[in-house]
């Protein structure tokens, strides 16, 4: 077992990443994106899609 792995989750949009470095590249885009207003319903559909497609990668 490789006890170096470790994971970051983003608070943001509730992605995981393999790697500090990765998850401060992603972590960028949020800095850089621009603010908007959304639909509170998007907003909760868009969780539970992000919910969904973690969950089925966590099933391989």
């Amino acid at each position: 077992m490789d006890k170096d792995i470790v994971k970051v989750y983003c608070e943001k949009c509730d992605l995981i990443f393999e790697s500090r470095t990765k998850f401060e590249k992603h972590f960028d885009s949020h800095a850089a994106a621009v603010a908007y207003e959304a639909c509170p319903i998007d907003t909760v559909i868009a969780k539970f899609v992000r919910l969904f497609r973690r969950s089925s990668h966590d099933l391989d």
